[in-house]
């Protein structure tokens, strides 16, 4: 269960029906409402097998096109990408510049130093030595260092390992919302791993879900209209103990090597659900002191962040969207990005 995890019963909604499919290692639930039966049952087979092979393509430590891919970067070659991996390099690229680099997919060498290519939590084995840490920071590896080059991509440091984490949730969200509505499915709730996307048909209410609660248990509602993602990134489902028993997520901070520090939970609701699922990780990295100046940079109108201190930062109008069924201690008052999800981006 992540941030936006509990799909809560809307006013006298059409029926619903339920998939599950297990994708990216996570349960992806989909839910269709007053879709037609034959092509609900196209869809669902068309995106299984989508979902299937992008896992196949994008794993980060199970045999798949990017570990291939990887151990070619550490012998200082090329080598040959399907157009799934070839399209999240072209869209990580400007991404990953936005956020002056606290989203960088080829960070992947460091997340498997600090244990996190696995799916069994928390991680017990020891942290990366310090001068491991100092030797991979001298050395950093950046995604703009990764050309495409035809149909194959070359690294300019071997020390390159691509780890799309951070957006694949997104990209296959916002293909599952393709997909659906090329079948005419226009009412549905696809939920990967707790970040949700919907869709919302004619006449249809709409879809409402809970926030989870770094703390424990539930911190809010959202409703979400048509076209609208809600992406979280936490310290509550991933993580190990640093030596002294608190939390470390296992979100990376490129800059330092280490794990992010000083947010608990992030979650960003927008119309483009790769830029709410790199946003979501890119703001807790951030932490509080960056929450601001990235979510106006990147043009976020609705956007929170709980910190390790259980305070809040939120903008305006995510303060309009969100009921909050506690109340953190604000950390001032709401930060104003226009009264909209998609506030465009300052000059």
């Amino acid at each position: 269960m992540l941030a936006a995890s509990l799909v809560l019963a809307g006013c006298s909604p059409p029926p619903e029906r339920v998939e599950q499919l297990l994708v990216f290692g996570a349960t992806a639930e989909i839910r269709l409402r007053g879709a037609d039966p034959e092509a609900a049952q196209a869809a669902l087979a068309e995106l299984s097998a989508e979902l299937n092979q992008r896992h196949r393509e994008w794993h980060a430590w199970q045999p798949s096109d990017v570990t291939r891919i990887n151990e070619a970067f550490a012998a200082g070659q090329a080598a040959e990408a399907p157009e799934s991996v070839l399209e999240l390099v072209r869209l990580a690229k400007p991404l990953s510049e936005a956020t002056d680099g606290l989203f960088d997919p080829a960070i992947g060498g460091l997340v498997e130093a600090w244990g996190f290519h696995t799916s069994t939590y928390p991680i017990l084995t020891p942290t990366p030595r310090d001068e491991v840490l100092a030797a991979w920071r001298e050395d950093r590896p950046r995604i703009a260092g990764v050309q495409i080059q035809g149909r194959q991509l070359r690294a300019d440091n071997p020390r390159t390992q691509l780890d799309f984490a951070a957006m694949a949730e997104g990209v296959a969200a916002s293909q599952v919302v393709a997909t659906l509505q090329r079948h005419g499915v226009h009412d549905a709730l696809v939920n990967l791993g707790g970040d949700v996307s919907a869709l919302v048909g004619k006449g249809s209410p709409p879809w409402r879900v809970a926030l989870r609660d770094p703390y424990g248990g539930v911190m809010g509602t959202v409703e979400l209209g048509n076209a609208e993602s809600l992406f979280s990134s936490g310290n509550y489902n991933k993580f190990r103990y640093s030596a002294a028993g608190a939390r470390q997520a296992h979100i990376l901070d490129p800059r330092t090597g280490q794990p992010a520090r000083g947010a608990a939970s992030v979650v960003v609701l927008h119309t483009d659900p790769v830029l709410a699922d790199v946003a979501a990780s890119a703001l807790f990295v951030a932490g509080p002191s960056g929450f601001a100046d990235l979510a106006r940079r990147l043009g976020l109108g609705c956007a929170l962040m709980v910190t390790d201190e259980n305070e809040l930062l939120v903008t305006v109008a995510m303060n309009a969207r969100v009921t909050l069924a506690r109340d953190p201690v604000s950390l001032g008052p709401p930060l104003d990005l226009g009264p909209a999800c998609t506030a465009p981006p300052s000059p």
